[in-house]
């Protein structure tokens, strides 16, 4: 009895070990993109930010990084990449992944936020006559 335990607890132990290795060795697919949001004092002023991001792929491909509709930077025959750069922006700025037959694989919003709204009323002046 002691016997059949202890060898069942071996193989189990064996079976962790094995699958822990597999698991290891297959990439995972991830996009991590900092910071999410910018901050302004006053609506409509522009925000500053320094951009970073990293990512990971499960297949070696060329891939290319792009905000709105604008190319910010490719990889070529890669599975991973990171970068990094300063931005300006009035408006919220969507960051993608994409293959170089321009398929989408993961996309990050960053927010434009403000602390307070635009004035818009013109001040009011006051007249003698």
């Amino acid at each position: 009895m002691k016997i059949s335990i202890l060898s069942g607890l071996v193989i189990a132990l064996a079976l962790m070990n094995h699958s822990g290795v597999a698991a290891e060795q297959s990439p995972v697919a991830g996009f991590t993109v900092t910071p999410k949001q910018c901050t302004t004092l006053k609506q409509g002023d522009i925000c500053y930010l320094n951009l970073q991001l990293s990512w990971q792929q499960a297949t070696l491909q060329n891939y290319c990084l792009f905000a709105n509709a604008q190319k910010l930077h490719c990889w070529h025959s890669v599975q991973q990449g990171q970068w990094q750069q300063d931005f300006a922006m009035q408006q919220d700025l969507v960051i993608t992944l994409q293959t170089s037959e321009r398929q989408v694989l993961h996309s990050q919003t960053i927010r434009y936020a403000w602390m307070y709204k635009k004035n818009n009323s013109k001040a009011m002046r006051w007249r003698m006559f």
